[in-house]
């Protein structure tokens, strides 16, 4: 059996391809045990195990140009916190995958709903929103991009998260949900509501008119004023359309 093996035999071995040894090569961090007279280059156990430690570095993305550094002079230390700082690295990933995961399944979960959802009122029991306030509107002032832009910073995932209206001494208030410290709190309760979706925002007016009138003639007793909630990232099902949902608490 051979000792050596050649460079597309090593490249077999260890899934990878002759170009990215050869390019290893180049860069001086990896070199064949030695070259048969026919230019053959031969690897052995040594550059293989070689090998297996750049392809480890380069999974914790270290520059290649980085290697033979760490090959040549970093110490366990060194090695371990490289391995602390890429654990912190593929952590964050994950955390940040796992937002993804669940802002796609509550879409289309709220899209299902929406789907079976007939053109009328009903009642859920929600929990409490804690809501931060981001700015509020002039009398009569409408969302532009101009003042999204003035307000910066905007909210984390702007339009991925539900933005509630809510009016306050006559003035209206945008506010998104907030783990920190709450400007305004939305109790838990049954709420009634209604999905809307609408062109013009006189649609929106005439729809809190209808609730309004509605809440009257059912005999509720109101526990909140009306919530105009966007769900701008429903409207992907519809370009045309923008996305509301309209609530109030009642008893």
């Amino acid at each position: 059996m051979k000792d050596h093996i050649t460079i597309s035999q090593l490249a077999q071995l260890m899934n990878v391809s002759v170009h990215q040894l050869r390019y290893f090569e180049e860069k001086g961090i990896l070199f064949p045990s030695y070259t048969e007279e026919n230019q053959y280059r031969m690897y052995g156990l040594h550059e293989i195990y070689q090998l297996s430690h750049i392809l480890l570095l380069r999974k914790l993305n270290v520059p290649v140009g980085q290697i033979e550094e760490c090959m040549t002079s970093y110490a366990a230390d060194d090695y371990n916190r490289l391995l602390e700082h890429s654990l912190q690295k593929v952590q964050a990933e994950i955390a940040n995958l796992k937002m993804y995961e669940q802002f796609i399944q509550k879409v289309l979960e709220e899209h299902d709903n929406l789907t079976q959802q007939e053109d009328e009122y009903q009642i859920k029991l929600l929990g409490p929103r804690h809501l931060k306030l981001w700015f509020e509107f002039e009398n009569g002032q409408e969302l532009t991009a101009g003042n999204l832009f003035e307000h910066r910073p905007a909210p984390p995932r702007l339009f991925e998260n539900d933005l509630h209206y809510l009016s306050d001494s006559g003035q209206v208030k945008l506010c998104y949900e907030t783990t920190d410290v709450a400007d305004y709190i939305l109790g838990e309760g049954n709420y009634l509501y209604k999905h809307l979706s609408v062109i013009e925002n006189t649609e929106i007016d005439y729809e809190i008119k209808q609730m309004e009138r509605y809440v009257a003639q059912h005999q509720y007793s109101c526990k909140s004023k009306i919530v105009l909630i966007e769900k701008s990232y429903l409207s992907m099902f519809d370009n045309n359309k923008l996305q509301y949902e309209i609530q109030i608490k009642i008893e």
